[in-house]
């Protein structure tokens, strides 16, 4: 089973600094050299960040950071490991959850390609708006063709939606205890609810494929640009 972790910030807070970075990278490598780290990266700073929202046919872009949110989205790893269980425990154990929060969503499927290599790369987070459906899967046949011509155009690393079901955990520390807290989370009114990666000569492109992407017109795409990957 594969599982997304976010690795996320309260806002304001002081970046983790050298040694989280270095104790980070060094758990990163521990789980490859497992085979169990698919994928992974640290993110710039929400500073240099946008988020797009298509209404009405026209884009709405916001650069960052971002006010509406609480917390700041530092990073991501994508595992595969034996169960939710075990995703858990990984969770526990990353240096991150000793001064921020691990987010933990089940992959309903991923679909990967060879990194081409040439661009700069950015993961776009799909954020659900409360009420957001798919009864009969059109946005998601929408999301993958798209992929298709991303694919073609040589741009394309991997996309995924993540599960509903079971919902996100999040893993903190709050006086010195690991707490273990089950979704839905009232500090986010618009969780991530799949992701792309992609890579792209540029921010300004990569804000203009944004608007491009299907997603776009049903909640925000936050374009987040990638330090570079803990494993390709």
């Amino acid at each position: 089973m594969e599982f997304m972790l976010l690795f996320l910030e309260p806002k304001g807070a002081a970046r983790s600094g050298p040694e989280g970075f270095a104790a980070m990278k060094k758990f990163a490598g521990e789980l490859a050299s497992q085979g169990k780290l698919r994928r992974g990266a640290p993110l710039l700073d929400e500073s240099v960040a946008a988020r797009v929202r298509m209404r009405g046919g026209k884009p709405l872009v916001s650069d960052g950071p971002f006010a509406e949110t609480k917390e700041v989205l530092g990073g991501f790893w994508i595992i595969e490991v034996a169960g939710r269980a075990e995703a858990l425990e990984i969770a526990r154990r990353s240096p991150h959850a000793g001064y921020g929060i691990v987010e933990v969503h089940l992959v309903q499927w991923r679909d990967a390609v060879a990194d081409p290599g040439k661009g700069t790369p950015f993961l776009f987070a799909f954020h659900m708006e409360p009420g957001l459906s798919d009864p009969d899967g059109a946005k998601m046949r929408e999301m993958v063709a798209f992929s298709e011509t991303l694919k073609r155009d040589g741009s394309f690393i991997e996309t995924a939606p993540l599960a509903r079901d079971p919902l996100p955990a999040r893993i903190e520390v709050r006086g010195g205890k690991i707490l273990v807290t089950d979704g839905p989370f009232a500090e986010t009114k618009e969780g991530v609810g799949g992701y792309s990666l992609v890579r792209i000569a540029s921010r300004a492109e990569a804000i203009e494929l944004a608007k491009r992407y299907p997603h776009a017109k049903w909640g925000p795409v936050e374009v987040r640009e990638i330090m570079f990957f803990d494993r390709t």
